[in-house]
């Protein structure tokens, strides 16, 4: 674990209230609308994947309000459609990160992550963040995702 400030960073987003098990269903999906939809904006990409999670549950049943981010350089818009442009805050954390298959995340990525902070009683911010550096498949041994805690 070690801990870093990520500067703001301008995204095109999708949001939805989801459990666990139905982040990946849906993050294939509006990832490729929001890709379709950064082509048809003539958006620049500016960097990987973001998934925001805000109160990430600890079970497979509770919901959460998930984010699903393509960093953009371009402005700001509004909400009025299903995609939007906005701009995510500095962002205080705790971060390590994680090589493998998604069957993993959780056990060898998040668990240990966790532990990290809270043995340095470290507080959460109860949001969190992931960041996909690499990705080839769900089940693939070479994806690299960075996780992230916000930290008071």
């Amino acid at each position: 674990m070690h801990q870093k400030v990520v500067e703001p960073l301008t995204v095109l987003y999708a949001a939805q209230e989801l459990t666990i098990p139905e982040i990946g269903s849906h993050a294939e999906k509006l990832c490729a609308a929001l890709l379709a939809e950064a082509q048809k904006q003539r958006l620049s990409i500016a960097g990987p994947w973001v998934f925001v999670y805000h109160k990430l549950p600890a079970n497979g049943t509770d919901r959460c309000l998930a984010e699903f981010c393509l960093p953009v350089d371009g402005p700001e818009t509004g909400s009025d459609s299903a995609f939007a442009v906005k701009t995510l805050n500095r962002f205080a954390c705790a971060a390590s990160e994680y090589r493998g298959s998604l069957a993993g995340l959780f056990e060898h990525g998040y668990q240990p992550l966790v532990n990290d902070i809270t043995g340095a009683g470290l507080r959460v911010t109860g949001e969190s963040r992931e960041i996909y550096h690499a990705w080839a498949a769900p089940d693939s041994p070479d994806n690299r995702v960075e996780l992230q805690f916000g930290v008071e």
